[in-house]
């Protein structure tokens, strides 16, 4: 089975799987630059439980990518290259980089305020345009996940410079 699998790797997803393993392996390294919590504070979650599970997880997808033509072929589908050869949307890029700068100001702004720009910026931006809905959602889902995070698991999030949380 290996050696039917691995005839059938492509070379352009090995190289991108070993690029986003060498990233991973980056991650985990700052992970473990984390300041050390307290023992006092020690029986919550740690810092860098939730970076080192979303890497594990990309790592372990990474692996996988390689031999994504040999599952997609066993199942019978045949139209992997097909739906490649697509060109990625100008909205990717914008999104990404819509994305990139907001999450770049969550020091400044704090983690709250920047899930409610987050949640507000991004709709707008693939084009919904009805107010009341965007501005529920802006406002309801990151109150929720803050009140959750906050409140129910008793984790402390950044306040910003305008010094808005809900610890």
């Amino acid at each position: 089975m290996w050696r039917s699998a691995l005839g059938r790797v492509h070379r352009t997803d090995l190289a991108l799987s070993l690029t986003i393993l060498a990233l991973v392996g980056a991650g985990f390294y700052l992970s473990t630059t984390f300041e050390e919590v307290s023992p006092l504070f020690a029986d919550t979650i740690q810092p860098e439980f939730f970076p080192r599970l979303l890497l594990w997880t990309i790592g372990i997808l990474a692996l996988l990518l390689p031999f994504e033509h040999a599952f997609r072929s066993k199942r019978g589908d045949s139209g992997l290259d097909e739906d490649r050869r697509v060109a990625v949307q100008p909205i990717a890029y914008v999104t990404f980089a819509a994305a990139l700068v907001l999450v770049a100001a969550a020091e400044w702004l704090g983690t709250y305020l920047t899930l409610v720009a987050i949640c507000f910026a991004l709709p707008l931006l693939w084009g919904e345009r009805r107010w009341i809905p965007l501005t529920a959602f802006a406002v309801g889902f990151p109150t929720a996940v803050m009140v959750l995070f906050t409140q129910a698991f008793q984790i402390y999030f950044q306040p910003g410079v305008f010094g808005l949380s809900l610890n």
